[in-house]
């Protein structure tokens, strides 16, 4: 799908099944039950949906998934399917890991960062885009070093410092143009260095990734579990505002059933098929 100078492709990076209690907090089961049905373990499939775009000669990937690094006992515990989605999404775009310019995601939990890098050859861990430049807020950096004690396992070291110690880290703070018309701008909530990832062809022409601030469709209506529940309310808000009077795409962090689409201002979601027809196999139950 072509906005203005971006060519926006979904990105499919696995998926795994999360407790219900992760992805609705507080929120009453018969409230979201009905839309999304948990099984008798109570864990409902989640998607690690983000973006490969094209923009003036540059290869864009944003979100990266949970890659292909958890043990056996990991993934079976986070029941993960489709580890190497990632590089076969790529792969199906003819993109390889050394063409891509740029890596942004909004936040570094483990099932966003995973994929910055994996194994090589011989088992050590290597970055999975090489020559790109990796952008995430300083307070989110931060954080995910020193993380409180509630949020230590959604931080992994091998995902992260690897970035680093290449020279490939470049932190902001706030919103910031990282190129010419893609703005990340930070919104906290969730983690505090969470952000959103506008690709903005014009004021009322854009895409966002919404990551975690919007999860899933239920969350266009109900509350998510995050470290700071008012904070991401308050975000919210002003996005779903914007984006139902302005007309902007959105791409669900982890949405299964057409994940990019339209809001409405009445939280109605409308989904945009030139996106969702093209990724509708990698989300098909397995």
């Amino acid at each position: 799908m072509r906005l203005g100078d971006f060519e926006i492709h979904l990105l499919v990076a696995g998926g795994w099944r999360p407790d219900a209690g992760t992805m609705f907090g507080v929120v009453p089961k018969a409230v979201w039950e009905r839309r999304r049905p948990a099984d008798e373990d109570n864990l409902i499939r989640a998607a690690c949906v983000g973006a490969v775009v094209r923009h003036r000669g540059r290869v864009i990937v944003c979100e990266t998934g949970f890659g292909t690094k958890l043990d056996e006992q990991m993934a079976r515990r986070h029941r993960t399917w489709e580890p190497d989605g990632l590089l076969r999404s790529l792969g199906r775009l003819g993109v390889r890991p050394e063409e891509v310019d740029l890596v942004v995601t909004t936040h570094l939990h483990w099932d966003h960062a995973g994929g910055l890098t994996r194994r090589g050859p011989h088992g050590r861990v290597e970055l999975t885009f090489p020559r790109a430049r990796h952008v995430a807020q300083r307070a989110e950096w931060d954080f995910a070093l020193h993380p409180d004690p509630r949020s230590r396992a959604g931080y992994v070291d091998e995902d992260l410092l690897p970035v680093a110690e290449a020279g490939l880290l470049e932190l902001v703070e706030g919103e910031a143009e990282v190129v010419p018309g893609l703005v990340v701008r930070q919104t906290g909530g969730h983690t505090p260095g969470h952000q959103l990832v506008v690709f903005r062809a014009s004021e009322d022409l854009a895409c966002v990734v919404t990551g975690d601030l919007l999860a899933l469709q239920q969350h266009l209506r109900v509350p998510s579990a995050d470290l700071d529940v008012l904070r991401t309310i308050e975000e919210k808000t002003r996005l779903l505002e914007e984006a139902s009077r302005r007309r902007w795409l959105l791409v669900l962090g982890h949405e299964v059933e057409d994940p990019a689409g339209y809001v409405d201002a009445g939280g109605g979601w409308t989904p945009e098929p030139a996106l969702n027809d093209a990724i509708r196999a990698d989300l098909a139950p397995g």
